[in-house]
Formats: structure tokens, sequence, C-alpha cells
């Protein structure tokens, strides 16, 4: 027992000012589950202490020392070849004169960006005084882009976005610094500086290494994603604690850890990244810093800290295409006015009723024709070949519409025409041997896949596939492989000699590499100025020589006579600039280049993490810009042909009236199409997968259109009974009130109502191959042990089923590699991952709604993730998940992805209280599709309320009491 003098002792120290009783913990709070990972003080400062020396990692000169023809084949060399051999140089003698700026005189063959940026290595860190400074800069005022035709404003919002997402860049890759880590050495050569190589003892231990290796777990699902050729910064730590030394390096590739069969447990994922030390450097950091003096060759042994810094590469192309922009509107002001800022349809010839009627009649080679939208695109971009502009370019045409109906196809289908290989083709009216196609796309997936598409009837000598050199050339397929151009020496990729570009109909590439066509200046604008220098040489020559001849400058068809940016509203505008400064010519008199931009507005915007980049547009493509913007109509005189003046993109209030309004399908203008063109009709997914995305996103317009194959129909159907069968259906009436509604009896004997005219009561629908599958998890973030930041949430209860639904499958017959898993967070993608590696389902398709933009799969199971109502204002904070008006672009992502069979696993009870997600229960409910957790009794009371309305839009859902069912779900139920 405490005698009394004691007790008061314990209380005194207790309640002393030296000491604070400790925090008691409370509930899971969002602030708490993503605090950054605890790192002592004294690691942290080791990065902020002064530096004696920077090593830079450069592999290139081991390279170079060890082959004599490395500089031949180097990218940036053939660049700067290129730039001056792609038409013969010659002394200006054109009016213009060589003393004027590019792309006349010296300046024509300087291959730079003009825009270069150093990033601040110290900027993210939090004793940095730059970083208050940078939050406490002052901003360009927001300019109404939708309003707005000063190419001046426009150039300094766009050039204040993108540095504000590089600072957000800067901040977010602090969060991957790493403490007190080893790194391996790898692929060693030996030293270029020591005779007779690999015959002596002293040569074979004096070698280099070009690489080497950090093991980080889970690196590989960052966010944002860490790229080839980010810088990566080491700091050796010396077991003094005094750090003088910092090498610079950059990421060579990032590899994601998997399970083999060797190993019971998967690898960690690994960043490779360039090493190249010469052998002083590496000997002196081995006596410097290495515990063990006896063995100099162990990098290993020794300890880094390492942080990882964005590289400014993707900065530099679009603040670059910007003061592109900007020259351009300097030397003709209106240039640029009608690509950017659109205020009328331009004036086409039309096609001629024997034209129109021979590219209707055509396939090309595809095996089915094309539809009547489909066709009206082709003759649009026909019309405007046959007829050019040569004062201003046009402005850009559009072809637009949800995934499955058939946009690759129809862009496939106008490329072949204008180079004149349709069997309609041109006739006598235009030469299109001339023609060339530049096809540009925001991913290398993506281009990838055009190109690949483009091999079916294109002569493969006429296809050019551009990659930047520090493209990894075990990332591209195998198919695509023979119409590149690789570095003979190092493998890298680099570009053809000059003699063969003319053979090349089309050049596919990135936006973002496309700036290898501007700094190699095969770009319009360039190569018409050469071609007129050449000319007025040639002129003059023959005037010495006492004859004349006549080269007509004016007929001469410009390098690429059109431009195709597929996937346009994945987009940023600056992205888009960048193919934009290849094809513009500004020049007037000179051939303008035809633009088309193909893509969804409704689905994946450009992907940023900077709010404060939002609020300048930067998350908002060209394309969406475009559909907006308030344009005054030829011909049918109405001030907004693309879009609403001022009116919100919201499902709900404030949202577009009507697909019409969001929308204009084209300008009509003499029986021709000039402008836009929207598809509706869907050939791949089966009916039940459109009906919501077409009430939700599409103002219920689309119509399926996809063959119908009882067999392939009825193994699908058979492959959702199993899944079925592992849960329970969700009832909404008692059995007694469903006796008295007029009910049957479904598969597993339970009551339905067979009634169609009430869309409350319930009609199982059993040859629709989607189904919900309620689960009420727990959702929990892993920030605290993984790389992915806020995007890390788990739930495994949904991983669990996950797994279950894939071994029903593959029990069932489905092969692995038809079946896809989706998730909005990265954490649980890990996790399912996981869970499906365990039982050898390596070939799942596993990823990210951002992973499945433009991808397609025979099966998808889409994991919700979000369990707990409390977080789903953080996700809406953060632009996470799939909840709010404001995600429902990747809502849509994840509904319209399969094929064949769609299963959506998640907790009822957020969605209730979500107008998107909860119409889609309802859907499921009315159509007999919902199973496992049900919602409370009282909201399924509410879902079964006949008091709703029933609407076709989310726009006439005013009050939220109405029920969203499409034309196609009625005429569906009505069959």
């Amino acid at each position: 027992m405490n005698t009394p003098g004691k007790s008061k002792k314990m209380q005194r120290e207790k309640w002393s000012p030296a000491w604070r009783p400790p925090p008691q913990l409370g509930p899971l709070e969002a602030k708490s589950v993503l605090a950054d990972t605890f790192i002592p003080e004294n690691k942290k400062m080791a990065n902020l202490a002064l530096l004696q020396a920077r090593w830079k990692c450069d592999t290139a000169w081991v390279d170079k020392a060890n082959n004599a023809d490395y500089d031949r084949f180097d990218q940036d060399n053939v660049i700067i070849k290129l730039a001056k051999n792609f038409i013969p140089a010659v002394q200006c003698l054109c009016n213009k004169g060589s003393q004027n700026p590019p792309p006349h005189g010296d300046g024509l063959y300087m291959p730079t960006l003009t825009h270069t940026v150093n990033p601040n290595y110290q900027f993210a860190l939090r004793d940095n005084p730059m970083f208050q400074a940078a939050q406490e800069k002052i901003e360009p005022a927001i300019v109404d882009l939708d309003e707005t035709s000063s190419i001046s404003e426009y150039s300094k919002m766009f050039e204040c976005s993108l540095r504000l997402e590089y600072e957000e860049h800067l901040r977010l890759y602090e969060l991957y610094s790493l403490y007190h880590v080893n790194i391996f050495l790898v692929d060693a050569c030996p030293h270029p500086d020591i005779p007779g190589q690999g015959n002596t003892k002293k040569s074979r231990t004096a070698i280099v290494h070009k690489k080497a290796r950090l093991f980080i777990d889970g690196i590989a699902d960052a966010r944002p994603t860490l790229q080839i050729g980010d810088i990566v910064l080491l700091r050796p730590i010396p077991f003094n604690g005094h750090v003088h030394l910092e090498i610079e390096s950059r990421i060579v590739r990032v590899v994601r850890g998997r399970k083999t069969q060797q190993h019971a447990e998967p690898s960690k994922d690994q960043v490779i990244i360039a090493w190249g030390l010469n052998h002083k450097q590496t000997s002196d950091l081995l006596l410097k810093h290495s515990p063990n003096k006896q063995n100099l060759f162990q990098i290993s042994e020794i300890k880094f800290n390492v942080r990882f810094i964005p590289s400014s590469n993707q900065l530099e192309k679009c603040l670059t295409a910007l003061d592109w922009l900007n020259n351009v509107s300097t030397r003709f002001p209106r240039a640029m006015d009608d690509v950017l800022f659109p205020v009328k349809a331009p004036e086409v010839k039309p096609l001629s009723i024997h034209q129109a009627q021979r590219m209707k009649q055509d396939d090309s080679d595809m095996n089915k024709p094309l539809n009547e939208l489909q066709s009206s695109f082709v003759k649009m971009v026909g019309a405007r070949t046959r007829d050019p502009e040569f004062n201003m370019v046009r402005p850009p045409m559009i072809l637009t519409g949800p995934a499955g109906t058939g946009k690759t196809k129809t862009l496939l289908v106008a490329i072949s025409d204008v180079l004149g290989l349709m069997s309609s083709g041109y006739g006598n009216d235009i030469d299109t041997t001339r023609n060339r196609v530049l096809v540009c796309t925001p991913s290398h997936a993506a281009a990838d896949v055009i190109t690949h598409r483009l091999l079916k009837f294109l002569d493969h000598r006429a296809i050019f596939r551009l990659y930047d050199k520090s493209r990894p050339t075990n990332t591209v397929p195998a198919t695509i492989m023979p119409f590149t151009c690789r570095n003979a020496i190092t493998d890298d990729f680099t570009l053809p000699d000059s003699s063969v570009w003319n053979n090349f109909r089309v050049i596919v590439c990135t936006c973002m590499d496309a700036h290898i066509l501007f700094r190699a200046k095969i770009t319009n604008e360039a190569i018409a100025k050469r071609r007129e220098c050449f000319r007025q040489y040639l002129s003059s020559d023959a005037q010495n020589l006492g004859f004349s001849i006549d080269i007509p400058d004016e007929s001469i068809a410009p390098y690429f006579s059109h431009l195709f940016v597929d996937e346009a509203a994945e987009a940023s505008e600056p992205e888009i600039l960048i193919p934009m400064s290849v094809v513009i010519d500004p020049y007037p008199g000179a051939k303008k280049v035809e633009i088309a931009l193909i893509g969804d507005p409704r689905q994946l915007s450009p992907l940023i993490f900077s709010e404060r980049a939002d609020k300048f547009g930067l998350s908002r493509s060209f394309m969406e810009r475009l559909l907006k913007r308030p344009v005054k109509c030829l011909g049918w005189g109405e001030d907004h042909m693309l879009g609403p003046e001022a009116a919100q993109d919201s499902l709900f209030e404030g949202g577009a009236s009507s697909l019409a309004d969001l929308i204009r399908y084209y300008a009509n203008v003499d029986g021709q199409e000039l402008l836009t063109i929207f598809l509706c009709e869907n050939y791949r997914g089966h009916s039940s997968f459109l009906m919501m995305p077409s009430s939700l996103f599409y103002f219920d317009r689309l119509k399926c259109k996809k063959d119908s194959n009882s067999q392939a129909s009825e193994f699908w159907c058979s492959r959702l009974r199993d899944i079925e069968a592992l849960s329970n259906s969700v009832e909404c009436f008692p059995i007694q009130e469903a006796a008295q509604n007029g009910f049957i009896e479904t598969l597993n004997g339970k009551p339905k109502s067979q009634s169609m005219g009430s869309f409350s009561q319930v009609h199982k629908q059993k040859t629709w191959p989607i189904c919900f599958m309620g689960v009420k998890g727990e959702d929990k973030s892993v920030a605290l042990d993984s790389f992915t930041g806020t995007d890390s949430w788990q739930n495994a209860a949904e991983a669990r089923i996950v797994l279950e639904i894939v071994t029903s499958l593959v029990d069932g017959g489905v092969l692995t590699s038809r079946i896809g898993v989706m998730a909005p967070f990265r954490g649980q993608v890990q996790l399912i991952r996981q869970y499906l590696r365990s039982k050898n389902f390596f070939d799942v398709n596993v990823g990210t709604i951002e992973n499945y933009q433009g991808v397609e799969q025979d099966v998808i199971i889409f994991s919700l993730t979000r369990s707990n109502p409390a977080f789903v204002h953080h996700d809406i904070k953060h632009r996470m998940g799939v909840f709010g008006d404001v995600r429902y672009k990747q809502a849509n992502v994840a509904l319209t992805r399969a094929e064949n069979l769609f299963i959506m696993i998640g907790n009822p009870e957020p969605m209730w209280n979500d107008r998107l997600w909860r119409q889609f229960l309802m859907f499921c409910f009315r159509n007999g599709l919902w199973y496992g957790q049900a919602l409370d009794e009282t909201d399924m009371e509410d879902m079964s309320s006949r008091e709703r309305k029933m609407v076709s839009t989310p726009q006439e859902d005013r009050e939220g009491m109405t029920t969203i069912v499409s034309t196609l779900e009625k005429v569906q139920r009505l069959n």
C-alpha cells in the first residue's frame, strides 16, 4: 500500500510542467491514417547538410569509350543532323532574308527546347523557406477560357497551372524519400581505360557498373507514378554522421515485384537507376564511406539517404509549346484564333452527290460498313481534304462518343481515305499521294493500338512509330518493333536517316514525343520555308546558267496534311499544343493542315494532382473546352453549336439540359457535317451494360448494336448463375405482400414480380450478365506501409469476394487472361493482386480505373472499396474514388469496360447516399441483379416507393426522389 507522502510526490511528478499525459487515441480519422511515415529528425537533417561535392551519374561515357560509333546513332545527335539535312541546306536567297528569326538563318538549324527548367532540389524539404514562398506567390487572375480569345491570357493561365502542378509533384515525391537504405550495383562492364581487358587480374577487377538497384516495396503503385528520367539523389551516410557528397542519378526503369515458382513470397518492387561512376569515384566512395575498409567493392554495405525529384522534361515540353504559341501570335496575331477560340463553323464546299454516294458504299478493309454517323465523320474529313484552306487553320473536327461506338474504326477509315487507300478513292479530284498523317495520343498504349491496327491495311514501310530514347525497348510490343528505329550500339530508340522520311505516310507517337519532330525541325512551317529557300536557290542558279524554271510555291503540299489526336479527352491543352506546333504553318498562302480530335469527354480527363492547377483549367481537355465553347452556327443561327454558354458540367443541378446542348452533333451547311460528330451506336457490350451509362452520362441516347450470339450469351449467364449462388438475392417485399402483387418464382425459389408496368417491383432478368454483390467490409488505409499515399485504401472483405468470383469463373472454364479486376484505390489493387497471386492467377489484369481507360475485357469485376460513409467526404475533397458529382467520369469508366460479364462489389450504404450510385442500386434491385448485403428496412422501403417519379436522365432529377430508367431498359424489360 502506498503511503500518503509517496502518493503526493507521484501526483506532483505527474502534473509538473515538464510532463504531460499521453494523448488518448480517438476513433480512426482520415488525418491520422494519412499521416507521414515517422522518420527520426537526425536522418532527415542529413538531406539538409551542406555539400562539398556533387557527382552526376552518366552511363553515356562508358558507351562512348567502348563504341566508336556511339555518337553516330545517339538520338540527340541524330536530331541535330536531321535539322540540318532534312532538306539540303543552301544559302538563303528568299525575300525573308537570312537575318530574320527562325526558320531562317542559323536559328533554323538549332534543335533545342526554347524553355528549360532547372528543378530546385530542396524545394519540397520542410525547412526550406522557398516552400512557403511558393505558397504565397501571387498568381495571375483566373480567366474564363470559355469566353476569352486572348492568346496572352491563355498562355499565362496555362504556364501558371503547369508550374503549380510541377510544384505539387515535387511535394508528393518527397513522400517517397528513403533513409539509411542499401543499393546494389548491376550491369557491370570492363573499365574502358585499361588495355587487355579480361586477360589480367587487374583488368578483371577494374570494372564499372552502368546501373544500380533499389528495393522499395510498393513503389510501383506510387501516386504520382515514378517516371523514367526522374532524378534520384543519393547521400552516402558515413559512420561519423557527416555528409559531404551527393550523387545525382536518373531512373532507368521501375520493376514491379512478382511472385515466381522459385520464391513463395513475391519480390519487392525495384527502381533501376543509372550509376556510371568512374573507377576513381567508386574507389573514393568506398574508401570514405564503407564500414569494411578491406573490401573495396561492396557498395551494398554503404547506407544512403535517397530522394526522388520529378523530371522537368514534360514541363519543359509544354512550356516550349506555349512559347511557340506566343511566337506565332506575335508574328501572325489571328493565326490561331479559329483553332483555339472558334466562333463559327468553317465554309467548306460540299461533296458532290457522286462523291458522297461512293464514300457511303465503301467499307474500307473493315469487316462491316460504317454506320451513318461514322460515315459522316469520314465525309467531313474528305470534304475538307478536297477543299483545302490557305489562309487560316480551320477549327478542329471532333469525333466523340462512348466506348464501343467505333471511334477508332472510324479514325482508321478516315486515315485510309485521306491517303487514297479506300476503294472509292478520290478519283481524279485530288492527288492524295502527297498526304501524310501525324497521329498522336496521350499514352503509349493508345499509340501502340493505333499502330497495330494500321498495319492491317497500310504498307509496312509507310508506318513509323516514333519513341523518345528514354522509352525502354522491352516495354514495346514485339509486333510494333519492326516499325521503330533503334540505336545499333545501345538499342535505344532513335530517328531514321533523312533519306527515308518521305516514304512514311503515317507517323504515330504520343503528344509528348511529338516534341522530337519539333526539335528536329520536321515541322510544316520549317520545311515550307526551307523549300522556299531551296526553290529560290534553284531559280537563281538557273538564271545564272541562262534558262528559267517554274516551281509553283503555292501548290506545294505541307509535309503533314492531317493531324489526328486519338483519346484527346485525356490530354491537357498544353499537351495538345505540342503536336500542333509540328503541323501548323501560320504563314498566309501556305496550305493548311486539317486537325481532328477523337475521344470521349464524358470519361477520364487529364490526370493532375494540384487543386490550384485545377482552378486554372489544367484538368479540362482541349476537346471538352471546345465542346462547351459558345459558337455561332453557320446556317442554323444558334448561339451554342458546341455547348451551353455558361453551364456547369454536372450530372444533376446546373448541368446541360440535353445532349444536344452538351454536344451539338454537327453543323449542317448544305447537307454537309463540318465540325462535330457524336457516335451513339454501341457494338461491344451487352445492352444491360449500356442502360445506366446511357441515362446517367449520355442523355439516354445510346443504342445497342452488338450482334447476338445465343451460345456465348448462355455461357456467360451460366457463369453468372454460379457467382449468384455464392450469396442470397436481396428482397424488398415480404412474401405475403409479394403474393398480392402477382409475383413469380425465380431460380432460387424466392418470389419476384412479373409486372413490367411498375418499376418499383422486381423482375428477375435471367439473360442480363450483370450483378451487384453487396458486401459490408471495412476499409482501412495502409499509407504508413506503402508509397501509395492517400490512394492506399484497402478492403479485405471485398478482396476475398473477388478471389471467390475469379475462382468460380476459372472453374467454369473462363481463361484468367479474359478477366479484369478494377478498383478506385491503388491500395486495393495491391491487395487483390496479392490474393490472386496466392492462387496462381497471374494473368488476371488488376488495375485502377485510370489503368482501364481505353481498355476492355470480357469480364470486369469492380471493387468499390469504400465502405465507411464517414470517409466519402475525404474522397470528394481529394478527388479520389467514385463518389460525388465531380467523379462521375471515373464511375462512367468503371461501368463501361466489360464486354460479356460485369460484377460490382461494394457496400450499399455509402452508395445509397450518393445520387449516382443510388440509381445503380435501384437498377440492380428492380431487375433482380442484387445479391448479398442489403440496405436497412427504411431505405429498402424508400427504394420501392410507388411515389417515385420515373425519368430518363439525371437532369430531370431535381429532388432526388425519382427513378431513372433508360429507354434501353424499358425496351428490354418488355421483351
